[in-house]
C-alpha cells in the first residue's frame, strides 16, 4: 500500500466526514432549540462521531485499498488514525486555552483532557476490535456514512475543494512525522554531547 496516497486519501475521508457531521450536528441544535450540550452530552455526540469514524474508516481501508486485514496493513492505518487524533486533541485544546486566556467561558467548546484521552483511547480500541470481527463494521449507519462520502468526493467542485484538504492533510502529517524525527534525533544527539562533556570533566581531574 502507498501510505502517501492513503494518508492523501484518508484525509479527505476526514474533511467529507467532518463535512456531514457539521450537519448532523446542526440538526441536534435546531432539535434542542439550540440549548448548551454539557460536558456528559459533548462528550457522548463526540464517541458517538469518533466510532462512526473509526468504522468508516476501516470500511474505506478494507474495500478502496483492498486491504488484507491479517498481513499487517491496517498498521499505516491505526499510526494515521493516531495522529489525527492527536490534531484534534491538540487543536481543541489551544481553542479552550485561548478562551480561558480571554476570560471567556464558551459554551461552544466543552473540553476535558482526561475525557479526550480515554476517548481516543477507546476509538483506537474499537478500530483493532474491527480488524478481529469486520462483521461489526457492515451496519446500516456507517454505510451510509462510506456512500455519502464517496458521493461528496466524486462531486466535481465539491470534490476537488476535499481534495485540496486532503493534500494540506498529508503535508500536516509529514510535517509532524519529520518534527517527531527531528525531537528524537535532537534528544539522541544532546544525551551524547553531555556524555561526552561527562568524560572530559573526568579526564581532567585524573590530570
Amino acid at each position: 500500500m502507498d501510505i502517501l496516497k492513503l494518508t492523501f486519501q484518508l484525509g479527505v475521508f476526514f474533511a467529507i466526514y467532518s463535512f456531514i457531521w457539521f450537519f448532523i450536528d446542526l440538526g441536534i441544535k435546531i432539535l434542542t432549540s439550540g440549548s448548551a450540550k454539557g460536558l456528559f452530552q459533548t462528550y457522548l455526540l463526540k464517541g458517538i462521531k469518533y466510532l462512526f469514524l473509526v468504522n468508516v474508516i476501516f470500511l474505506f481501508s478494507i474495500a478502496e485499498n483492498e486491504v488484507s486485514i491479517e498481513d499487517g496493513s491496517m498498521v499505516p492505518v491505526v499510526m494515521i488514525l493516531i495522529l489525527y487524533f492527536i490534531g484534534r486533541f491538540q487543536k481543541t485544546q489551544s481553542k479552550n486555552a485561548l478562551f480561558s486566556r480571554m476570560g471567556i467561558q464558551s459554551n461552544v467548546i466543552q473540553f476535558n483532557s482526561k475525557y479526550e484521552i480515554i476517548l481516543i483511547t477507546i476509538s483506537i480500541l474499537a478500530f483493532v476490535g474491527l480488524t478481529i470481527e469486520p462483521s461489526f463494521a457492515q451496519n446500516p449507519v456507517s454505510l451510509w456514512f462510506k456512500e455519502s462520502i464517496i458521493d461528496i468526493e466524486s462531486t466535481a467542485i465539491i470534490g476537488f475543494v476535499f481534495k485540496v484538504i486532503g493534500l494540506f492533510f498529508l503535508l500536516g502529517i509529514l510535517s509532524k512525522t519529520v518534527n517527531t524525527f527531528k525531537f528524537i534525533l535532537s534528544k539522541f544527539t544532546s544525551k551524547g554531547n553531555e556524555t561526552q562533556q561527562d568524560q572530559f570533566d573526568d579526564f581532567e581531574e585524573v590530570e
